[in-house]
């Protein structure tokens, strides 16, 4: 299932309720109707924390790396991170 793509210019992401159905054990609560619970959802998805840094920040970072050391064009590595690249890259040389 892709729930993440690019529209315009914006990547949307669409969980379907019914995730929230099943699947998320040891929560110490169960979705029983995903309709009304939603609305709350999305608001703390859209929320900061006390650090005023959006809740989905991390989510972006993690995805934004992985797709950077998976050889996403796009980007230029900081020269910082030249060793770190020149590792990145030895290791893709591998067959």
């Amino acid at each position: 299932m892709q729930i993440a793509k690019v529209e315009n210019d914006e990547i949307v992401i669409r969980i379907p309720l019914t995730a929230m159905l099943s699947g998320f054990e040891g929560l110490g609560f169960v979705v029983t109707n995903a309709q009304i619970f939603a609305p709350h959802v999305a608001r703390e998805l859209s929320d900061e924390d006390t650090g005023e840094r959006l809740y989905v920040e991390p989510f972006l970072e993690a995805a934004m790396i992985r797709a950077a050391e998976g050889d996403a064009p796009g980007i230029r590595w900081d020269d910082d991170s030249a060793e770190d690249q020149a590792l990145h890259e030895a290791d893709n040389d591998r067959v």
